[in-house]
């Protein structure tokens, strides 16, 4: 019952904002999901010519699909997750999805709690739910229509999977569902959740951790991504026997190498030949940044949007062969820049994108030949009166107070750390075993490993958004007051202990 109510809490602040947000990408999900759902055989009544009309629509047979462009753009949008989304719509509306997603995030800060300090009392959980509520960008990402919500799951879930201590076998299991859910929601999870496995099971190692309980941590975290990625594989020859062309992902590290410089550099000496003859053909571009490569319409900009499905496809054939080349020419350039950006992005994380009003769809027709008028709950008040459907927070003063709370947990998380030397995690396991190592110090090393994984990993495949960043930050406080919480339980019961001065 207390996770139903903090749950609650979470799904609270997108009652009081008027409805559950989406973003442009949020109809490409839909769209794969529906084309998953009908493949499986799901009843959807409403699937009618006027979807197939879609110009996302993955669909065999729809208008979009006839010149095979949306194709070079799905790959990137999880079917998985769409398939989730399209559920939700029909049988309750975004509401529903807000609510489920409100109920995981509950449910997985709970069973967090529970391993990390057991003597922690409901009220102190419901305390920690509403803190978060109210001062961090958590509960506007448990009513967004993306899967961004599951980065941070993510980091959760590898952080109680990877500890010494075993959950009980059904809490482990629901953990390990939601870890290969999250890792088929969005491709840049697999990069995330194989880096900070890789550190999960390096404490594990360093701390004294026996053989067998490495290896049988290390199995259940390789498990998750083989299955996720076998799912994703699986999805793709299925939709390649059916419509007789691949999904592919837009060019991101071509766009990225562009934007950031070393790219262009290569181009201006090796053009019209080089790794990449195509990209080439647009060497005049200004290449300013990487949304302006991939999605700018101006055909004196844009690389990737102006241009048909056969340049596309060969802009994503040459890609791996052009970022080998730019890295060979220049590495301490590219590895310069990825550094710069992820300290970009490990500061950047304003909630913006799930504060946008959905009445900004209605002011371009192409969105109105998608599934968004559909997908937003009760779009027929934003077109009569756009102004009702505006966020009802002060996105300048939310931004101000996330950036406090913020700034200070990391201060206060920090100061802990060396204080205490990690809660004594290596001391404690060469004095007295891997028993006696508190759950908090590999939380503590884990979740904050992930949130600056997180800004690297995002920063050099995408760029630098504040939705990237702003999704895994609230791990931030949460992780400050259970460190709060241990060292309030710790002056009561071992005051003197040398480890923790």
């Amino acid at each position: 019952m207390h996770i139903l109510l903090a749950a609650a809490v979470l799904f609270a602040v997108a009652a009081a904002n008027g409805r559950p947000s989406v973003f442009t990408d949020t109809a490409w999900y839909y769209s794969q999901g529906e084309y998953l759902a009908t493949r499986l055989g799901l009843a959807l009544p409403d699937l009618d010519e006027n979807r197939r009309t879609d110009p996302t629509s993955v669909l065999p047979g729809s208008q979009a699909m006839r010149d095979k462009t949306p194709a070079t753009i799905a790959g990137g949008r999880s079917p998985f997750y769409g398939l989730v989304l399209v559920l939700a719509v029909r049988f309750g509306t975004l509401w529903l999805l807000a609510g489920a997603q409100a109920f995981l995030a509950a449910w997985s800060i709970c069973v967090l709690i529970r391993r990390v300090s057991p003597e922690a009392t409901p009220v102190f959980y419901q305390g920690v739910v509403l803190a978060l509520g109210l001062g961090t960008s958590l509960p506007f990402f448990t009513a967004f229509a993306m899967p961004d919500l599951y980065a941070g799951l993510l980091i959760i879930a590898v952080t109680i999977l990877a500890s010494p201590a075993r959950p009980p076998a059904s809490e482990r299991f629901l953990l390990w569902l939601l870890l290969v859910a999250s890792l088929t929601f969005h491709a840049a999870n697999v990069a995330l959740a194989a880096a900070l496995s890789g550190m999960a099971l390096a404490i594990l190692a360093v701390s004294g951790a026996p053989l067998r309980v490495i290896a049988n941590r290390a199995g259940w975290l390789t498990l998750a991504i083989l299955v996720a990625l076998s799912m994703n594989w699986v999805f793709g020859v299925i939709y390649r026997a059916d419509t007789g062309v691949a999904q592919r992902t837009p060019p991101f590290l071509m766009a990225r190498l562009l934007a950031d410089g070393p790219g262009r550099d290569y181009l201006a000496a090796v053009c019209p030949n080089g790794a990449s003859p195509t990209l080439c053909q647009f060497a005049d571009r200004p290449f300013a940044s990487e949304d302006e490569v991939l999605w700018s319409e101006d055909p004196s900009k844009g690389v990737f949007s102006t241009s048909d499905y056969e340049i596309r496809d060969r802009l994503r054939n040459e890609e791996p062969a052009f970022v080998s080349a730019v890295v060979a020419r220049a590495p301490a350039a590219v590895i310069t820049r990825i550094l710069q950006n992820g300290l970009q992005q490990l500061m950047t994380f304003y909630v913006w994108e799930p504060m946008k009003s959905p009445a900004r769809f209605l002011q371009f027709a192409w969105w109105h030949r998608t599934a968004i008028l559909r997908i937003v709950p009760d779009m027929k008040s934003c077109a009569a009166v756009p102004q009702a459907c505006d966020v009802r927070a002060n996105p300048l003063l939310i931004a101000v107070v996330h950036i406090v709370v913020v700034m200070l947990a990391w201060i206060f998380v920090a100061w802990s750390v060396l204080k205490t030397k990690c809660f004594g995690l290596f001391a404690r396991a060469q004095m007295r075993g891997i028993e006696q190592v508190p759950a908090l110090a590999g939380a503590a090393m884990l979740i904050v490993t992930g949130v600056i994984l997180n800004a690297v990993i995002c920063g050099a495949i995408s760029g630098v958004f504040a939705r990237y960043q702003a999704r895994v930050i609230w791990l931030i406080p949460l992780l400050a007051l259970l460190i709060a919480a241990w060292h309030q339980q710790n002056r009561r019961a071992q005051p003197h202990d040398p480890l923790l001065h």
